[in-house]
């Protein structure tokens, strides 16, 4: 970032943060081996299995939603047909993750996993139950982060709370994008 897009309350919020930085020293040597170079990797197991990148979901959220709250939410400008489909249970649900009784750090890495694997398999609406939560006057923590969770993940287009047979407010159908496939 170019020093003259910083503001001087940002300069000088830095050079308080800096002031107690000592340089490391710099070294006149040049390294007597040359670096090594990279292995060779074939096309074949470049190819096989694409590195994951890892994924960071915050637990923080400010609205908090009640038991009976419905659930909705798109990325994008999905047609209104598909987002009917959605809302309605019409899209074939492809796969199910129940994440009732579980904490929340074990919930987000169920989630993650779920939802990356799903992508993957080329599954487009799945369902995930969280529960509806609010026993004995609790808020529902867990339909509060999957509400929060589920737009920060790059392969979710759409969710909305599910019908009554699925779960209801219990959980939420989630549309997935389709991943591009390389012939």
């Amino acid at each position: 970032m170019a020093e003259d897009n910083l503001s001087d309350e940002d300069k000088a919020l830095f050079r308080n943060a800096m002031q107690s930085v000592t340089p490391l020293r710099q070294s006149n040597k040049i390294a007597e081996h040359p670096a090594k170079p990279l292995p060779y990797v074939s096309k074949r197991a470049a190819s096989a299995q694409p590195p994951r990148p890892t994924i960071f979901l915050s637990d923080s959220y400010r609205d908090e939603l009640q038991s009976d709250s419905v659930l909705s939410w798109s990325a994008h400008p999905i047609p209104s047909k598909r987002m009917r489909e959605l809302k309605t249970g019409l899209i074939h649900i492809q796969a199910r993750l129940d994440l009732h009784g579980k904490s929340p750090d074990s919930a987000r890495e169920a989630l993650i996993h779920f939802i990356s694997e799903e992508t993957l398999a080329g599954h487009r609406c799945v369902l995930i139950i969280h529960g509806k939560g609010g026993l004995r006057g609790e808020k529902p923590i867990l339909k509060n982060l999957v509400n929060y969770w589920l737009p920060q993940l790059s392969q979710v287009l759409a969710f909305h709370s599910a019908l009554a047979r699925d779960g209801g407010n219990g959980a939420v159908y989630v549309l997935l994008k389709k991943i591009k496939t390389e012939l």
